[in-house]
């Protein structure tokens, strides 16, 4: 399948943008996942406009910014302040600008016993990754007892939701140990799926 375009920008605020879920049981949570982030000057039009033309000449100025990949993969959001102080100085005396390529990805959890239902409006359903058990205490713990969710190192790769969903514009699953294995007898669990739309 096509990879999709990621998103190019040349400011400072990383952003992924909230849709609506038609389950209330859902959880969606919206990340970045960051593909390339350079901070320098590649060419001499961007970021260019009321700038001297000697402090855009040097177009061979570029060096990964590894901060961004710190601060903002795996983050809802990430304000980051564009400067040489923060980033470092690739090249003195040029007018420097910061390129970051991110993709953003939903998770999206749902408690057991639930139906799950992921729908693109534009587009195709592409699925990173789906797990179903227990990987924390917090997730679906409302009514439930310590002992139904005490035990955290508990999951299992959901390819029930690999052959379902992924490629389609919509599918819905009931989250089940029936449908997708039982990897912790007695555990309250839950499906996470990570996924994003493709055009």
């Amino acid at each position: 399948s096509e990879t999709p375009r990621p998103f190019s920008l040349h400011i400072l605020l990383l952003g992924c943008c909230m849709i609506k879920i038609k389950t209330p049981d859902d959880k969606l949570i919206w990340y970045i996942s960051v593909i390339s982030a350079k901070y320098g000057r590649s060419d001499r039009t961007t970021c260019s406009e009321g700038i001297p033309d000697y402090q855009t000449k040097n177009t061979d100025c570029a060096m990964s910014a590894d901060l961004v990949f710190l601060r903002c993969d795996g983050e809802s959001e990430c304000p980051f302040f564009v400067s040489s102080s923060v980033l470092g100085d690739p090249c003195v005396g040029t007018f420097k600008y910061l390129e970051v390529k991110y993709v953003c990805y939903s998770s999206l959890v749902t408690c057991e016993g639930s139906i799950s239902h992921i729908q693109c409006e534009n587009g195709v359903i592409y699925v990173s990754s789906a797990k179903y058990g227990r990987r924390d205490r917090r997730t679906c713990s409302t009514g439930i007892t310590d002992d139904q969710r005490r035990r955290t190192n508990c999951s299992t790769r959901a390819n029930y939701v690999f052959r379902s969903c992924h490629g389609k514009s919509e599918c819905s699953i009931l989250v089940s140990s029936s449908v997708f294995g039982d990897p912790c007898i007695g555990t309250y669990k839950y499906l996470e799926v990570n996924y994003r739309c493709q055009r």
